[in-house]
């Protein structure tokens, strides 16, 4: 009974920490890298968003593709190469808007956070 007890006792201690960890997460405002400007991030959102959801598409067909018993690679790489395309699309205008811009680190603009996709 006393393992049973201290068992539950336990599992309530690990899932309140667990719980308050995720609440935590997603709390507060968004909040926008230092220098960019929250009107100009907003812009960005909605010029993007068509790019951004042919992404998701292209995304889902690569996986689509590569579940296949026999992967056309001729296709897997045509779709591989338009999202690079879109993606060096979205970095553009990101650029052009005076925002951060790239795959990661100090130039990179977290467009999910900032958008709320």
């Amino acid at each position: 009974m006393k393992r049973v007890v201290s068992l539950l006792v336990v599992v309530a201690v690990v899932m309140t920490f667990v719980g308050v960890s995720l609440a935590q997460r997603g709390a507060g405002p968004v909040q926008y890298p230092i220098g960019v400007d929250p009107a100009k991030a907003q812009q960005y959102c909605k010029e993007i968003q068509p790019l951004w959801q042919k992404d998701l598409q292209l995304r889902g067909e690569l996986l689509t593709l590569w579940a296949q018993q026999n992967p056309d690679w001729n296709a897997i790489k045509q779709k591989e190469q338009e999202r690079v395309s879109l993606k060096v699309d979205m970095q553009k205008k990101a650029y052009e808007m005076g925002l951060p811009y790239g795959s990661g680190g100090k130039r990179a603009l977290n467009i999910r956070r900032i958008c709320g996709w």
